[in-house]
């Protein structure tokens, strides 16, 4: 099987090392960057170098990870590309902006929208690492849209990628949920960076008297920004609604808090302490 990785970063190279030991897949890349191109292929994550246009005409599978803004702008044009046995899967980190670009195209029957809910801060060919999808959950929207037989031999290869799966029959409640469990997450780190790096300007004072704590909360605000931007802006409602419920729990805190009303202070961070019922 060929596989096309468009975008050689760290999700498409995490799944390429991952099946190295399937002497039946073969993956080739296509990425802006050259720089990335020959970092893949000298880690292995590609044999094979291809423009756009070759790498479709070669590929079985394509594979894209790119920026989602990226992902919707490209994928109506390669579907029209594609043969009847080809698959075009997408993984994004949204779903409906990108499911709603190909709705109507002749060969919808052709795209799988797939999420893997795995990462790291890191990005680009460097970063990947094959035992990133171990025991990790890859979201997939609107299967039902999708040729069976082509959705069935990609959930192989993911499934020996280190992958189980979640179907969701609607990409834009993939949006919504994600903006509160995902999404959010992010942007608090970054508003937290950055509230940090303009009170605190002293880098050295940071580093000193920092804890464990700030660093773990702030540690995906060494994301891609490239990558992140565009996942906001994507998801532009679901991400403002989060936002929006976000401030009004920080206004509640902050009012008890200014008060000195330690009972009700306490009682709201009991309230989120149940959490740990769910994350062990």
């Amino acid at each position: 099987m060929k596989v096309l990785l468009v975008g050689v970063g760290l999700i498409n190279g995490s799944f390429s090392l991952a099946l190295k030991h399937r002497r039946d897949v073969e993956f080739g890349g296509c990425d802006l960057s050259k720089e990335n191109l020959q970092r893949a292929e000298e880690r292995g994550i590609i044999s094979k170098q291809f423009s756009m246009d070759d790498g479709i005409e070669w590929a079985q599978i394509i594979l894209l990870g790119t920026p989602v803004d990226t992902i919707k702008k490209i994928l109506p044009g390669i579907l029209e590309q594609v043969r009847d046995d080809q698959l075009v899967v997408d993984f994004g980190s949204t779903k409906g902006a990108i499911c709603e670009a190909v709705t109507s195209h002749p060969k919808r029957k052709n795209f799988l929208a797939a999420h893997p809910i795995a990462g790291t801060e890191h990005s680009g060919p460097d970063a990947a690492f094959p035992e990133l999808f171990n025991k990790q959950n890859l979201i997939i929207c609107e299967r039902e849209k999708t040729n069976e037989l082509l959705t069935e031999d990609f959930l192989n290869l993911a499934k020996d990628a280190g992958f189980y799966f979640t179907f969701m029959t609607s990409a834009h409640e993939h949006d919504r949920h994600l903006a509160y469990i995902s999404h959010l997450s992010h942007i608090s780190s970054f508003v937290l960076s950055n509230t940090v790096l303009q009170k605190e300007k002293d880098g050295e004072v940071i580093l000193e008297l920092a804890g464990s704590g700030f660093e773990s909360t702030v540690r995906l605000a060494k994301s891609s920004p490239a990558m992140w931007s565009s996942i906001f802006i994507e998801n532009k409602q679901s991400v403002l609604d989060s936002i929006k419920a976000y401030q009004d729990e920080l206004e509640q805190l902050r009012k008890s808090i200014e008060g000195e009303d330690i009972q009700r202070v306490s009682e709201y961070l009991e309230e989120g302490r149940k959490i740990r019922k769910i994350l062990k």
